[in-house]
């Protein structure tokens, strides 16, 4: 803040005054009416007013007291501000043939709450890659929104599709019902998952994820006649729920997600992309 000082000369005795104008504080009037001294002034900018005063000639200056009006606190801008100085009650009794006040002022601008920063909407697209407790590879894509709050779509594949659709399935020995068919030496590894859901925003850099939707991550057995049987007890498909973090560094995105399929087969996914803001 910057200060201004404004000095005025007055004599109690002789009830003569000098002023010396400046941009703040002008068009100073000071009067003494028995014990009080009523100092009247134009102010040109809303400012922290105060007054002091000295007795020897300038060499040292002190606070009023005994005063009330518009000093010391902020004053609003405007013409014939009133300071009313109890002097006598102030210095006490005693031969002043000069009194020497000194305004002092400070600007007291407009307090104002900080707008709220805005927050980014952006759109994120990421390439992914997992890798299930079964050992079940599979590559796919994540795309979505997010401002405080967002949406995210994904999907997943392992490229094998011959567990979507299975002739039958068997339990974890490879019988169906009461039948063992005959294997071949031949098996398929199936991933296929899609799954939307929603984010939310933590911090400038980091999102929370939580999806739900459909998973197949299930292992097959071709038989000897050309037809693929889904191993029930290797396999898991119906229900898939992920959750996890998403961070975002000046535009490039880091995923890491946690997904299960039915709550028996586990997944762990990794994804790396890019995002910008939308305008």
């Amino acid at each position: 803040m910057k200060k201004h000082i404004l000095l005025v000369l007055l004599s109690l005795l002789l009830g003569s005054q000098v002023a010396i104008a400046q941009d703040h504080v002008t068009n100073i009037r000071a009067v003494q009416n028995d014990k009080m001294v009523t100092i009247t002034y134009d102010l040109n900018v809303r400012s922290d007013v105060r007054l002091l005063i000295s007795i020897d000639d300038g060499q040292t200056y002190t606070d009023t007291m005994k005063v009330t009006g518009y000093v010391n606190r902020v004053v609003p801008q405007g013409k014939n501000r009133t300071i009313r100085w109890q002097a006598f009650n102030n210095l006490g009794y005693g031969d002043y043939p000069e009194i020497r006040f000194k305004f002092v002022t400070k600007d007291a601008q407009q307090t104002q709450v900080p707008k709220a920063k805005r927050i980014p909407k952006i759109t994120f697209i990421t390439l992914n890659g997992a890798y299930t407790n079964t050992e079940n590879p599979s590559v796919g894509f994540t795309f979505g929104q997010v401002q405080k709050f967002g949406w995210f779509a994904s999907v997943m594949s392992g490229f094998n599709f011959a567990g979507l659709a299975p002739a039958a399935i068997s339990d974890a020995e490879g019988f169906v019902g009461e039948d063992l068919p005959f294997y071949k030496d031949e098996y398929a590894k199936t991933v296929l998952s899609v799954m939307g859901g929603g984010l939310m925003r933590l911090n400038n850099m980091m999102y929370l994820k939580a999806g739900v939707g459909f998973g197949n991550r299930s292992l097959s057995w071709k038989t000897m006649d050309d037809r693929w049987v889904r191993n029930g007890g290797y396999s898991a498909v119906g229900v898939d729920v992920s959750a996890g973090l998403m961070f975002n560094f000046g535009g490039f995105v880091l995923s890491l997600d946690a997904v299960t399929t039915n709550f028996s087969i586990f997944e762990g996914k990794i994804g790396l992309g890019y995002c910008f803001e939308n305008r």
